[in-house]
């Protein structure tokens, strides 16, 4: 009598119901949010919340003359606090793997860790686009109106691209704090660099503000600036990705 070994047969994620990959992918988008915020995605929600709320008491006591315009809120009120959001989490992004020793399973996972650290930094900035979209709608409410997908846009590939500098930094000084502290003072650097120079309204800035239009400007020329640095600075985004994965490389010396 002879007896066959049937070997159990998988499927791959694109020959499973859609049903099956929707569960598959919010299940690793869940996992993937909790080890990204370390389990505290309420209390930074609550703290920009609160940052919002505050912005808006202050501009509602103001003379409606006095009250915040477009350029102001794309700036202080959705801008900031998402900036430091995705600075913060960024930082951590490493660091954090260090600190909890699991920095050396990527290094020993099955197949490529670019993979893993793709669908990691893939998460996360999802995770911001999604989280400007809905605080946009809210500042649409509660401030004035404006296109709501603009702003989305706008203000996430500013993020973007910050965020994956201090990324680059991180990986190259191996501090989530150094990180942080270098990507200020690139900033910092820039925007007085941008007061000197003076082209802090130009395609070039990287804080442009699409919705600060100077006098006796060319609006259809104002659209292609902002058009031409979005993509610039977004394109500069998916280069610091590329050197953050590159510096990934070298084990021994993220690991020491």
């Amino acid at each position: 009598m002879t007896t066959k070994n049937k070997s159990p047969s998988y499927k791959s994620f694109w020959q499973l119901p859609v049903k099956a990959q929707a569960g598959i992918v919010w299940t690793v988008i869940r996992l993937q949010s909790q080890v990204i915020f370390s389990h505290k995605f309420v209390w930074f929600i609550m703290a920009i919340l609160s940052y919002i709320g505050l912005i808006y008491a202050i501009n509602y006591q103001q003379p409606v003359y006095d009250r915040m315009e477009p350029e102001d809120v794309y700036i202080g009120v959705i801008t900031m606090p998402l900036l430091i959001l995705a600075v913060y989490l960024n930082m951590q992004a490493i660091v954090t793997e260090k600190e909890q020793r699991t920095l050396e399973v990527m290094f020993t996972t099955a197949g490529s860790r670019y993979k893993v650290w793709l669908l990691r930094l893939g998460t996360l900035n999802a995770l911001l686009c999604i989280l400007t979209f809905f605080l946009s709608i809210l500042v649409f409410y509660t401030f004035m109106d404006y296109s709501i997908l603009g702003m989305t846009w706008n203000t996430f590939v500013t993020l973007f691209f910050v965020g994956n500098l201090t990324l680059y930094f991180a990986v190259r000084m191996r501090s989530g704090l150094g990180a942080g502290m270098v990507t200020g003072l690139v900033l910092f650097l820039h925007l007085i660099s941008a007061g000197i120079f003076d082209y802090a309204e130009t395609r070039y800035f990287i804080f442009f503000n699409p919705y600060d239009i100077p006098d006796q400007m060319d609006p259809r020329l104002w659209d292609i600036w902002m058009i031409q640095n979005r993509l610039g600075v977004f394109g500069l985004g998916l280069v610091m990705i590329f050197f953050a994965l590159r510096g990934m490389e070298n084990r021994d010396r993220l690991l020491r």
